[in-house]
């Protein structure tokens, strides 16, 4: 049995994009002797590693291989894990997709909204009717900064966080009334295969590690909101509220500069 910091004791959890990057620190970070942990993740092999260490660490691993952008797929394995290891008291729901960098013009990437947005919701809702049955249970829903404001290049990435965001912090009117916590987590850049090769600055970079700790200690009162690294979530929040103008101009020069304007 594990327990956040001030927070419940938890003895299931399931998360999906779990198979490297801040899922793969999550899952470790929250592992302790005795949980039990659904993870979704594309990658057979690297759940199958996960899974071997996770074992020697006393946890219970369930493991199912596919893509939350498949619903048939995401019903079953939800399915399957509540009837092997019951109702999870946490759900993380982390899978998420950079793509690449380019113009808006260049960029056509429905993928990209297929697995940030819908995979989401993909993966909540077939949890829902049981969560609100039994009346308790904690949401993560990792998405980020990004969201705060359209960012050159991350055209299609910004409208899904963005998206994630709005309909995250509706679902959290709506299951309140039930007992049921959701929390909107927004990093900032985090140390992943996901970031290695992007072409442009990345002040307050973190380890997933980090991350995954920061989260788990942050949410264990459940807030609606985290944002982390502060300085950065402050920045870009001055950022978002400044005009248009003054925005296209503080990117054209950190473009051309690689630093923003003195």
């Amino acid at each position: 049995m594990t327990s956040a910091p001030n927070g419940p004791s938890i003895t299931s959890l399931f998360i999906t994009g779990a198979s490297s990057g801040l899922g793969r620190a999550m899952v470790l970070e929250w592992a302790r002797t005795g949980l039990r942990i659904g993870m979704i993740a594309r990658r057979k092999n690297e759940l199958q590693k996960l899974s071997t260490e996770l074992i020697e660490m006393g946890a219970i691993p369930f493991f199912f291989a596919g893509d939350v952008r498949d619903k048939e797929f995401m019903n079953g394995a939800v399915r399957s894990f509540i009837s092997s290891a019951g109702i999870p008291d946490l759900i993380i729901a982390n899978a998420g997709i950079r793509g690449a960098v380019g113009t808006a013009l260049e960029l056509d990437q429905g993928e990209i909204m297929g697995v940030n947005y819908f995979g989401v919701q993909n993966t909540l809702r077939p949890f829902l009717p049981d969560l609100i049955k039994r009346k308790r249970g904690q949401i993560l829903v990792i998405s980020s900064l990004a969201s705060f404001l359209p960012l050159p290049g991350a055209g299609e990435y910004c409208a899904s966080k963005s998206a994630l965001n709005a309909w995250c912090g509706s679902l959290r009117f709506d299951l309140i009334a039930h007992g049921i916590s959701l929390t909107t987590v927004n990093p900032g850049f985090i140390r992943t295969e996901m970031t290695r090769n992007n072409p442009y600055p990345m002040p307050f970079i973190m380890d997933p590690r980090e991350a995954a700790r920061i989260i788990r200690k942050k949410s264990a009162k459940n807030p609606p909101v985290i944002n982390f690294p502060r300085l950065l979530a402050l920045s870009l929040y001055t950022l978002s509220l400044l005009p248009t103008s003054f925005r296209e101009k503080f990117f054209v020069h950190l473009k051309r500069t690689g630093h923003p304007p003195d």
